[in-house]
This record gives structure tokens, C-alpha cells and sequence, in this order.
């Protein structure tokens, strides 16, 4: 066994991010800066908005929808009980507050919340880090919050964690606090939310034809290997985290009931379609599919919208948020030819009735890697030249990254390389890993790389490194 032990990802090197070509000038407005700031956030907000400047965004004083990123304040009373116990809940949050006065959709990606407090995040476990920031979000209602942690000094800086929906928490320090943070929220508001933009084609798959499908029960067994080898959590209840009150009427007027975590699927040589689990919006969790618990993604091309395949007679729940990430690097990889064997089975074969993409199957968990066996799987590292931050789920740019990822790939692109599996980090929130169409795959979808991971990958669901 050839293990590489994995220490972070390499901090993102120097580098003018406005350089990228994904980089745009952004409209930039912040709210709440005098009556809800302490001295260490006025401070850190004066300075994270000549940053903007300097970088060639615009400071907005006013703005009505014509926004790319809404800066919003908020007090945390100090105290001795643990700081997510201090979080305070209002009606409306804070962010539905600001999304309804400035002309934005509530639950847009395009706010993100500022708060001072004594705390320094960094020597929390990051558990402890996770759970306290998606109390704060889900009492804010904003997707992404900045906890500025203050010094001995009025004014003084310590630390700023970036905080974001799927469990990221990446910490700056000084010098150059305010112009690191400025690129990481310049990143994810480059990125654009793509997670909604998917169109239904109605009776697109003959009900016989989906019915024989073994790919929803491929998918139902993949779902709980996953949860016994903990790959996949339980869904969290958003009642978790605010009062019944606030839970009801997110649930009412936004859809928001639970988070599930993760996500798995597989290309159907059968269906010549992408099937992947349901979003977890949608109520489902993937350890326990059903049969409508997935769904059809059209192999079109990444650039193309969207299309869910709906079997016929039946109404499918919206993908996962990681289908287009996964439809992204599908058409980044080597096509190559499979046949139905006698069992049923697909295998490869240069003569096979059907033409697939080289990857087979894949699965993306919360959880962080410490070691691999190079040998069986190869780990690809993060293009931290090109994309030195992470995005978030659901955006363009990490579709992007995705597709980057697996172009860098040996195991992928090198015909005499026989590693079956490959895995890369996604930066601050989990890993995605997927499995290819090679000699020696087992028949079933998903168990060669299960395998991979609970006997030559060592993970785990309580830490995930953060860096720099």
C-alpha cells in the first residue's frame, strides 16, 4: 500500500485576482456599518471597502436590485454562554430585512452578513465552527457570514473566518486581513447560481423504459454504504437552529425544511443519461432513495441549460445541486464504448452498442481526506494558480473547477494508467470521488469506490482543513 498523507491544500500564491479571467468589477454596497458595528468592525468594514476600491469595484451608497454583493451588519450581544448561544433571532431576519429594502431576492447569494465578537474561531474544532455558523444563517437567512474577532486594542483586528452555507471556514490574518477577505468574497460573488436554472422535458422517457431501469436501486444501495461508512449524514431539521416560529415560516414562504448533505450518481448506458440523487431541498435523504428520490439529467453540453428527463407520467424532484458540476466534467473526459453482458451489466468493450463518457459513477461527501492509497485511487490537487478560492454549490464557477480538476487527471487521460478511481478536495467543504469505465470495475455502480474509500482512504466527517 503506497499511502499519501494529505496535509492541507498549498495556500493560494500571490496573485492579482482581478488577473483571472473569471474576475469581473462588482457593485458593492454595505448597510448597518454605524449603528450595528463595534469599533473592530467599523474599522474592518472601512477598510475591506477601500479594498473593493482598490481592486476597481464600486461602493454603492444606494441600490435597488443593481446590486453584486450586499455587506450587511449585525450586533452579537458579548456574554459567558458559548457564542452560538448568543445568536440572536429577529422577525424578519436580518437579510430577508435587507433583501426586501434593496430590491434582492430573499436567500440570494449575494449577501453576506459582518459580526464582531470576542471569539477566535480558528482554535474551534471544526464541527463546533459549522454548527455555530449555520445558526447564524439560518437566524440571519444569509448564506454566508464574515466573524471579525477583535483584539485587546479598540479597533484591533485578531482574525476574520469567512463562513459559508456548505461548512467552509477559511481564517485570515494580519497584515492584509481586508484585502484577503475582499478576494474570497470577490470569488464567490464572481460565481454565479446556476442551482435553480434547469428546465423539465415532460414525458421524456418512456415509463417501461424507466421502470427497468436498475439505476434508481443502484443508486437506493450506493446511498446506504455511503451512511453506514458515515460519507452521509442525517438530514438536519432547519428547526435545529431557529425557534418553531422562524422554522415555520421559512418553511412556508422560502421551501427552506432540512439540509442533506452530499450527493451520489451515475451515468445509465440504458437511459444515455445522467441519474443523480434529488436535492436535499426536496426532503429526500440519500441514505434511504426511493424510487422518486432521483433524478434524469440530460448529457447535453455543459454550456447548454439544463434538462430534467421526466419518466413518463410523473412529476421529478429538482437534481441535486453538484448535476451540473458533475454534467461539467462528464464532457471533460474521454469517451468510451460499453456493452450489456449477459448478466445485464455494462462493461467496456471497443465494439459496445453504446458511446459514455469515461467516468462511470461518483459521490460528493462533507468530509475531509487525511490520507490515500496512490495506488488505487489518485488524488488530484486544487488549481490554486486559476481558481485560488472555493465557490459554492450550485455555480457556474465551480462547474468550472470541476471540469479543470478532471483534465488534470492522469488516470483519466493516460490509456496505460489502470487506476479504476480518482479523488479531488473541494476547497473548505468535502471531496468528490468517482470511479471509470476500466478493466476490472466491478459490475455494480458505485461499489468499487465505496470499497476504495472504506479500505484505502482514510476521511473523516469532523475535520476538514481550511486553508489559506
Amino acid at each position: 500500500m503506497t499511502d499519501t498523507h494529505l496535509g492541507p491544500a498549498a495556500s493560494a500564491p500571490p496573485h492579482d485576482l482581478s488577473a483571472l479571467p473569471w474576475w469581473r468589477p462588482l457593485l458593492v454596497q454595505a448597510v448597518g456599518l454605524g449603528e450595528h458595528a463595534g469599533p473592530t468592525l467599523a474599522a474592518f468594514g472601512r477598510q475591506l471597502l477601500t479594498a473593493f476600491e482598490e481592486q476597481g469595484h464600486t461602493v454603492m451608497q444606494h441600490s435597488r436590485g443593481d446590486i453584486d454583493l450586499l455587506l450587511v451588519a449585525v450586533g452579537i450581544p458579548d456574554g459567558p454562554g458559548p457564542l452560538r448561544e448568543r445568536l440572536p433571532e429577529q422577525m424578519p431576519p436580518v437579510a430577508v430585512a435587507a433583501c426586501q429594502e434593496h430590491g434582492l431576492r430573499v436567500g440570494s447569494r449575494q449577501v453576506v452578513v459582518l459580526a464582531e465578537i470576542p471569539e477566535r474561531l480558528s482554535l474551534l474544532p471544526h464541527a463546533d465552527v459549522v454548527e455555530t455558523a449555520r445558526t447564524a444563517m439560518a437566524r440571519t437567512a444569509a448564506p454566508k457570514i464574515l466573524f471579525v474577532t477583535r483584539g485587546d486594542r479598540p479597533g484591533q483586528i485578531t482574525e476574520v473566518t469567512f463562513c459559508t452555507m456548505e461548512g467552509g471556514h477559511p481564517t485570515e490574518t494580519a497584515p492584509q486581513v481586508a484585502d484577503r477577505m475582499r478576494d474570497r468574497l470577490v470569488a464567490a460573488a464572481c460565481a454565479r447560481d446556476i442551482s435553480d436554472a434547469y428546465e423539465v422535458v415532460p414525458d421524456a422517457v418512456p415509463a417501461r423504459t424507466w421502470d427497468a431501469s436498475p439505476a434508481p436501486a443502484q443508486l437506493a444501495r450506493a446511498g446506504r454504504t455511503m451512511g453506514k461508512l458515515g460519507l452521509l449524514p442525517p438530514p438536519t431539521a432547519i428547526g435545529r437552529y431557529v425557534s418553531d416560529e422562524l422554522a415555520r415560516l421559512y418553511e412556508q414562504y422560502m421551501g427552506w425544511k432540512r439540509m442533506s448533505e452530499g450527493m451520489l450518481f451515475l451515468v445509465a448506458p440504458d437511459l444515455d443519461a445522467l441519474v443523480v440523487s434529488a436535492s436535499g431541498s426536496w426532503d429526500v435523504d440519500k441514505r434511504n432513495l426511493g424510487p422518486d428520490d432521483v433524478t434524469i439529467v440530460a448529457l447535453d453540453p455543459p454550456d447548454s441549460p439544463l434538462r430534467v428527463l421526466a419518466p413518463e407520467g410523473r412529476h421529478p424532484l429538482g437534481p441535486s445541486v453538484e448535476a451540473w458540476e458533475v454534467r461539467a466534467f462528464l464532457h471533460a473526459v474521454p469517451k468510451v464504448r460499453v456493452t450489456r453482458t449477459t448478466s445485464g451489466a455494462w462493461e467496456p468493450h471497443p465494439e459496445g452498442e453504446r458511446e459514455v463518457p469515461l467516468i462511470r459513477a461518483g459521490i460528493h461527501a462533507h468530509v475531509g481526506v487525511e490520507r490515500a492509497d496512490d495506488a488505487h485511487i489518485e488524488t488530484v490537487p486544487p488549481n490554486r494558480e486559476r481558481y485560488p478560492y472555493g465557490f459554492g454549490c450550485g455555480s457556474d464557477l465551480t462547474a468550472q473547477v470541476a471540469a479543470d480538476t478532471v483534465r488534470r487527471s492522469r488516470a483519466v487521460h493516460t490509456p496505460d494508467d489502470p487506476r479504476c478511481y480518482v479523488r479531488w478536495p473541494m476547497l473548505y467543504h468535502g471531496e468528490m470521488g468517482v470511479e471509470l469505465w476500466k478493466p476490472g470495475l466491478p459490475a455494480e455502480p458505485l461499489s468499487g469506490l465505496l470499497d476504495i474509500f472504506a479500505t484505502s482512504v482514510g476521511f473523516r466527517a469532523d475535520h476538514i482543513e481550511q486553508p489559506v
